[in-house]
């Protein structure tokens, strides 16, 4: 007969394990406290970069499919002509480059989440590791036969990405 690993833990407060849960099972039942660590991610703002070429491209597209393509400034003069085409390869160019920034920006951003992926990793496995004791609602570790407060529990799973370190392996308190 398999025992149930959860059924085997004893809480530290009444010394009994019928209403002992791992945190994650807490949280599905409704123990919003017991969220699990935020995966941090960079939010990179890009829709400028984005929108800019956008009208770029579309304004270069209609002076070349409406006004070429209907032979709209045929009677225009040449050097007219030409500076319109350079400045639709022109409006182009810029539109790809802004595009080039903005793909840029997002690697960027996704280079520095990657640096807090341990420290992520370090929380979501003290996570894992915790139990919740529905009769005494406390959460514990099950290692050290402690309590935790919640605020303890906050800095636990809380990954800082304030820092300029990020490399390092902390999971400090985050005043987001």
């Amino acid at each position: 007969m398999a025992i149930d690993t959860a059924q085997q833990v004893l809480c530290p407060v009444c010394h009994q394990a019928d209403q002992v849960k791992k945190a994650s099972a807490a949280y599905e039942s409704g123990v919003a406290r017991l969220a699990p660590p935020k995966m941090p991610v960079a939010n990179v703002p890009m829709m400028g970069f984005v929108t800019i070429g956008f009208f770029l491209v579309l304004i270069g597209v209609f002076f070349i499919l409406i006004l070429s393509g209907t032979n709209g400034y045929g009677s225009w003069p040449t050097a007219v002509q030409i500076i319109q085409v350079t400045l639709t390869i022109i409006a182009i160019v810029v539109a790809l480059v802004l595009s080039l920034i903005a793909l840029l920006r997002v690697v960027k951003g996704d280079m520095q989440s990657q640096k807090y992926l341990p420290a992520y990793d370090e929380a979501l496995a003290k996570w894992n590791s915790l139990y919740y004791c529905k009769r005494d609602n406390v959460v514990f570790d099950p290692q050290t036969h402690k309590t935790i407060s919640d605020a303890a529990l906050h800095d636990m799973l809380t990954i800082d990405t304030s820092s300029p370190s990020a490399g390092e392996h902390s999971t400090a308190l985050s005043h987001h």
